[in-house]
């Protein structure tokens, strides 16, 4: 693990991971320990990128010995979504509200699903900010590759802003615009720099463009044409230049130039919309940096092409070094603007002061932010404990002595209850007693009830009864009338089922006078009596054979016909 003054820092680039150990001597950095890890295969694949950046950042902390360590690391450009854009006159606490509203237009996926931050680019006129976003699920698997290794989060920033808080630093005496471009693998950062603003655009062309070119151009696989563009690529030059006097060579050199040619048209297209479009200067100076800068000819390229000078970027001007090798350093400082911009978030105040906070950081955070409340909380709730632990002791007392009292009335009702319940028993005895003499009560009304509310339903005097007697099973229960059976005797009686309790019907018979409607006054007569409480004729109407049958004829000198009515009682009789 790093010592506590020192400052660890990591680069998480598309194919080149980078890490370096950084202190304070009085107020300029010192580089004290670097180390790059170069990821095989094509950077542009996402599939491969996780589990190598895994096994990338791991070696990087073996080797830096920097396990444990608070670090500050920079995500890749094209991973993150940025807009710079002008707000309204606006006081400074409406800003936030101004910002977000203009995030939730601009950033391209769901507000609640993106972790973004802004920062004023310039108020020379109206209020300029950039506005950059990267997709939350994104950041927080970085950032759990990162912890898996061993590491604390202590920010985390954006590989172009970081360029622009380097060159400051490095060069604060240039004040004329310039343009960096960083010529990474997968994609190049623009960083455009004057005085009191700047703008950074992303572009995706890189190295990977040039080599994927040449593996197309010649048939071999990725690996191999990385290898060839390394170790003899070169951009070939314009005009009359001699070409290379080994062909396959030559050939490459060609390939080469043609690839970034479509980036330096990328180029222009910026420069002329950051003119146009964001009212910026032109750049005077160019600065290269990145893997990209360093194949041949690349910075006479784009000195020919932009009709600009062309550098190549030196973030290291403004850092000391303990324990490293100036040679070393010196071929590998345009590797290491973005580490130098890094160190600087994590030792003062920069330009620019971008955060993209992960989930985990930011829950953290927030604790961190409420612990002094959650202690104060906490010693207030032991307080209230206390106090309520002598409460209730006390209460403990008083409750016991209570319930000693209560006890002894307890036992007193209990008596009592076993007097009331001997009472109820003896009261139950007598009911039983008395029960057969009400029910008989009841029965020698019966009768007097039920034809009283029979004689209720007639509509008319087309009716009379000359028979009605109770069933038992379809059975007369009285001895036959007139001293015969009648004909009902001859119908199929009404029989219960195995099991099943006898059925008590009531049978009436009677006569009626014919008048337009017919038969149907036996039919609304026998249906008002299946109504009553006193029958159990479930849809009657529906069934109306099984109840009611009335004869019908057409004799002009009958004076009447029979009808013959039987309907179930709710509850038997006793006879």
């Amino acid at each position: 693990m790093a010592d506590s003054k020192s400052i660890a820092v990591l680069n998480l680039g598309s194919q080149r991971l980078s890490g370096a150990i950084f202190g304070k001597s009085g107020g300029d950095l010192v580089l004290k320990k670097y180390e790059f890890i170069d990821m095989t295969g094509d950077p542009t694949v996402d599939t491969s990128r996780i589990p190598q950046l895994k096994v990338g950042v791991q070696e990087l902390v073996d080797r830096l010995k920097i396990k444990g360590s608070s670090v500050c690391y920079a995500v890749a450009g094209h991973t993150v979504f940025s807009r710079f854009v002008k707000l309204p006159p606006v006081q400074g606490d409406r800003m936030d509200q101004i910002v977000e509203f203009e995030a939730r237009q601009n950033v391209p996926f769901p507000i609640n699903e993106v972790t973004w931050d802004y920062e004023v680019v310039s108020e020379m006129g109206e209020t300029e900010v950039v506005i950059v976003a990267i997709k939350s699920d994104s950041l927080n698997e970085i950032n759990d590759t990162v912890a898996g290794a061993g590491l604390k989060t202590s920010c985390v920033d954006l590989a172009p802003l970081a360029l622009f808080n380097a060159f400051r630093y490095s060069y604060p005496d240039v004040d004329e615009p310039v343009v960096i471009i960083d010529l990474g693998a997968r994609s190049t950062n623009l960083v455009f720099i004057e005085d009191g603003r700047f703008f950074t655009r992303n572009v995706l062309v890189g190295g990977a463009t040039i080599t994927n070119s040449v593996s197309k151009e010649f048939g071999i696989g990725f690996g191999d044409a990385e290898q060839q563009k390394l170790s003899v690529g070169y951009v070939a030059q314009g005009g009359a230049v001699e070409e290379d006097s080994d062909p396959a060579i030559a050939a490459l050199s060609k390939v080469i130039r043609n690839s970034a040619t479509r980036l330096h048209g990328e180029i222009m297209r910026t420069i002329n919309y950051y003119r146009t479009q964001q009212g910026g200067s032109q750049p005077k100076r160019v600065f290269v940096c990145g893997g990209g800068a360093l194949l041949g000819n690349m910075a006479l390229f784009l000195e020919e092409k932009l009709k600009l000078p062309v550098e190549v970027f030196n973030p290291l001007r403004g850092v000391q070094l303990a324990g490293v090798s100036a040679d070393a350093v010196a071929a590998d400082a345009p590797f290491m603007g973005e580490l130098v911009g890094l160190a600087l978030r994590s030792s003062g105040g920069c330009p620019s002061e971008i955060e993209l906070v992960p989930d985990v950081v930011a829950n953290a955070r927030d604790a961190a932010r409420r612990a002094p409340a959650l202690i104060t909380a906490g010693l207030c709730l032991w307080a209230a404990l206390g106090a309520g632990m002598m409460y209730f002791k006390n209460t403990e007392r008083v409750t016991q002595e209570k319930l000693s009292a209560m006890q002894a009335e307890n036992n007193g009702l209990i008596g009592i209850a076993n007097q009331i319940r001997a009472l109820d028993g003896v009261q139950a005895q007598s009911i039983a007693m008395v029960q057969p003499l009400m029910e008989a009560v009841g029965d020698r009304s019966y009768w007097v009830r039920l034809l009283s509310e029979m004689n209720g339903k007639f509509e008319n005097d087309l009716i009379w009864l000359t028979t009605i007697e109770p069933l038992k099973d379809g059975k007369p229960l009285t001895p036959p009338l007139f001293g015969q059976e009648e004909s009902a005797a001859a119908e199929s009686p009404t029989k219960p089922k195995a099991g099943q309790a006898p059925v008590y019907e009531l049978r009436i018979q009677g006569l009626y006078r014919k008048n337009d409607e017919g038969e149907q006054v036996v039919y609304r007569f026998a249906s008002a009596l299946a109504k009553m409480s006193w029958f159990a004729a479930d849809k009657f109407e529906e069934k109306r054979a099984n109840f009611v049958s009335a004869e019908s004829g057409v004799e002009e000198d009958r004076y009447a016909y029979k009808f013959n009515i039987k309907l179930p009682l709710k509850q038997p009789m006793q006879f």
